[in-house]
C-alpha cells in the first residue's frame, strides 16, 4: 500500500487504498483488526508502469472524487460513482495501459505533481516539480 485515504461508502467507513502499478482498493475499517490480514475489493485498475504518490477524496457538486497524484502521469481524477456496487476486479488487466473498474481522467496540465492535500472545500494545495527539478508549492482549484 503506498497511498490511503478515508472515504465513506452508505454508513460505513472504509478505507480506499492505492498499491504500485496504481490498482486501488477499498477495505471497509469494521474489518480493520490488529495483527490480522484483511483482504480488500479491487475498483480500479488504472494502469501499469505507474507509483501512487499522493491522494485525497473530494466533493465536487454532488459527485466524490479521488485525486491522485503519480509518478508517470497528470493528476488522476478518478469518479467514485458506483464505488459501493461495483464487483470486484480479480483478475489481471492486460496491455501496457489496461485499466479496469471505476473510470478516471487525466489531468495533464497538472503532471508532476509530488504531493497534494486538501485545502479547501474548493482547493488542493500542491507540491509540484516544475523545471530543472525546482519544487514549488501551489494551490489550485478542485477539478
Amino acid at each position: 500500500m503506498r497511498v490511503f485515504a478515508p472515504y465513506k461508502i452508505g454508513d460505513e467507513e472504509h478505507l480506499l487504498a492505492a498499491y504500485t502499478c496504481t490498482p486501488l482498493v477499498k477495505f471497509p475499517v469494521s474489518q480493520l483488526k490488529p495483527g490480522e490480514k484483511i483482504k480488500g475489493t479491487t475498483v480500479a485498475e488504472l494502469g501499469n508502469r505507474n507509483r501512487p504518490l499522493s491522494m485525497i477524496v473530494y466533493k465536487k457538486g454532488d459527485k466524490d472524487y479521488v485525486l491522485m497524484a503519480n509518478s508517470s502521469r497528470g493528476l488522476m481524477k478518478i469518479k467514485l460513482e458506483g464505488v459501493d456496487n461495483i464487483p470486484g476486479i480479480t483478475k489481471p488487466v492486460r496491455g501496457g495501459a489496461g485499466t479496469a473498474g471505476l473510470k478516471y481522467d487525466t489531468i495533464k496540465e497538472l503532471s508532476g505533481v509530488q504531493k497534494l492535500d486538501a485545502f479547501d472545500k474548493d482547493n488542493a494545495v500542491i507540491l509540484v516539480k516544475r523545471d530543472k527539478g525546482k519544487l514549488n508549492l501551489e494551490t489550485i482549484a478542485l477539478p
